[in-house]
């Protein structure tokens, strides 16, 4: 008996030990084509190859975020850093099913690393993978490094590359290299118990790879020994808790770790003070002068002359989306931006077209759209290259569609499975969901379109979403909720990101200023823009939500407001805080260039 689970997300499989099925196939949601790909599977047309994005814990209760998840009010991320397999393998291995990264094959391989090169910046692996089954197949090689536990803690191991083999015949093998930046070893401290408060450090000790098709089965391949903390970068603390809880710390116990706790470290900015010191200088407003966008793009005129012609008017529309169905993109589609209005399209600023995704362009007007496989299915691919086809051809219907924007990809990490948008995320790993992102965007940009990137960030619980406080450490956002955004920006030259519908330590995120600016544009060197999910809540700290405070969000570098029933008018704040003076005009030629920049 094979049993078929067509299902968006991990589920609870304690019924595998009672009933003891031949074979269990994940075969996720597929798409358009799910069903012919599962058949060509179980007829043994295509050997199986496929890996698990998550852990499957013997139980629900079993997850370390269990114990917070679901509370409509504040979410305490108290598992910190050890989330999914960081967690089971560290500290609960007894408590796994399935194992990150398993997964079977009609076929066998045999996987050995052959060499291990070290230099100043990086560790090179260079392993074989040969089929010494009797069909054809495809095998994943992962590679996890263990730090030393040093001041930080840290988890028993830690993905760090991934190579999908080509299809091998039996006894055929093929060499992979895969190279780990030493950067990407580096851990966050934002308590400074390393010495080192707001850096990346790698801390004094020995540093081990293994190499295998899965994180409890990969066996270690190099090692190498740091004998002084080395600084890695160094940054501002930013996007901080506000809210006192503690959060798990290892502490060594016989061969392994039991669990203790820490005090998170609090938020020491005043944001205000850091909007004010990163605050623009004012263009002078100059009216039209006949400057077209289309002369910024071909070098006849800066782009400081360009938005220094637009009226106060003009630049409290352009922070305007337009939709569901503005009549100036294309029909049945989420929205309109930039040329929102007359006025700024007769300054030649076209209307951007934005499409719900990620699985898929959402056109709502009875025009036929490729449905694509789930964010869970693709991850479980492991296979960049094939992701980035997928999407080149997504592009191509994007493009003949006149869409700019796919929603998507969906980016947040599976926290808890019992999230329910897991299914359009990818993974519980932030490593490979932020490399199957920029295998995405890379193939939506070879057809001149791109991918939204979303939700920024911290999205992990649908009940309560609006209004929920994700309240998680500094160190926990930069290691595990926003390097899968990072890679997208640095590797997949993401220009677009959506912002959630919830708060991040007390924050809503339209408004923090710390994760559109100081960390997306200031650290990364983002320089696209930036948009609000549809009709979310603003607030500046210590405010209540509201959906109308257009001027905080965009004071905090949040370019666009989603969406507006007409990008002429609205019941916005805009004017009236330029009039008072609680939003500089200079905040707002931001925005404009940023959104004209894109």
């Amino acid at each position: 008996m094979a049993v078929l689970l067509n299902v968006g997300n991990i589920i609870d499989m304690k019924w595998m030990e009672e009933i003891r099925p031949d074979a269990v196939m994940y075969i996720w949601q597929g798409g358009m084509t799910g069903g012919t790909g599962t058949a060509a599977v179980l007829t043994g047309k295509v050997s199986p190859s496929g890996k698990l994005p998550d852990t499957i814990a013997r139980d629900v209760a079993d997850y370390p975020s269990a114990a917070d998840f679901g509370d409509p009010d504040r979410d305490l991320y108290r598992e910190d850093i050890y989330v999914g397999y960081r967690y089971f393998e560290t500290f609960a291995k007894e408590k796994v099913l399935y194992p990150f990264g398993y997964g079977l094959s009609y076929t066998q391989f045999e996987v050995k690393t052959t060499a291990a090169e070290q230099t100043a910046e990086a560790l090179t692996l260079r392993v074989t993978v040969k089929n010494i089954g009797k069909y054809s197949g495809k095998e994943v090689v992962q590679a996890y490094f263990s730090a030393p536990q040093g001041a930080l803690g840290k988890p028993a191991r830690q993905l760090c590359a991934f190579e999908k083999t080509r299809t091998l015949a039996p006894n055929e093998q093929q060499e992979i290299c895969m190279t780990i930046p030493r950067a990407q070893l580096a851990s966050y401290d934002d308590s400074g118990a390393s010495g080192n408060i707001n850096c990346y450090v790698l801390e004094t000790g020995e540093y081990r790879f293994f190499v295998g098709t899965d994180v409890r089965s990969a066996v270690q391949a190099a090692s190498f020994t740091i004998d002084k903390t080395e600084v890695i970068s160094r940054h501002e603390q930013a996007a901080a808790p506000v809210t006192p809880f503690e959060r798990i710390k290892p502490i060594p116990h016989g061969e392994g770790f039991a669990i203790g706790r820490e005090e998170v470290p609090l938020s020491r900015v005043d944001e205000q003070a850091r909007r004010e010191e990163n605050m623009p200088a004012e263009l002078t407003y100059t009216g039209d002068r006949g400057i077209k966008l289309s002369d910024v793009a071909t070098g006849r005129n800066s782009m400081a002359e360009f938005i220094a012609q637009l009226s106060d008017y003009d630049l409290s529309c352009i922070i305007r989306g337009e939709g569901m169905g503005s009549p100036r993109v294309t029909a049945g589609t989420a929205s309109a931006f930039g040329g929102v209005t007359d006025a700024l399209t007769g300054y030649g600023i076209p209307a951007g077209c934005c499409s719900d995704g990620p699985s898929g362009m959402r056109l709502d007007c009875g025009t036929k759209a490729f449905s694509l496989p789930n964010g869970t299915l693709i991850a479980s691919s492991f296979n960049k290259e094939l992701a980035q086809r997928l999407f080149a051809l997504t592009g191509l219907e994007m493009a003949a569609n006149k869409v700019d924007c796919l929603l998507g990809p969906g980016m947040n990490i599976h926290r808890h499975p019992l999230n329910g948008r897991n299914f359009e995320y990818f993974s519980e790993d932030p490593l490979l969901t932020g490399k199957m992102a920029a295998a995405e965007l890379k193939g939506m940009a070879q057809a001149g379109v791109t991918g939204t990137i979303k939700h920024f960030c911290a999205n992990n619980q649908e009940t309560s979403r609006h209004f929920l406080d994700s309240a998680v450490s500094e160190r926990a956002l930069r290691e595990i909720y926003l390097k899968g955004f990072e890679i997208a920006v640095k590797e997949g030259g993401a220009t677009s990101v959506m912002t959630t519908y919830g708060r991040v330590n007390g924050l809503w995120t339209a408004g923090s200023f710390d994760l559109n600016h100081t960390i997306l544009r200031g650290e990364w060197g983002f320089e696209g823009f930036t948009m609000t999910d549809w009709w979310a809540n603003i607030n500046r700290r210590g405010g209540e939500a509201d959906k109308n405070d257009f001027a905080a969000m965009a004071a905090a570098r949040g370019d666009v407001y989603m969406v507006c029933a007409d990008g002429g008018s609205g019941s916005d704040n805009t004017l009236a805080a330029l009039e008072n003076g609680s939003l500089k005009r200079a905040e707002l030629q931001r925005n404009a260039a940023d959104i004209c920049g894109f």
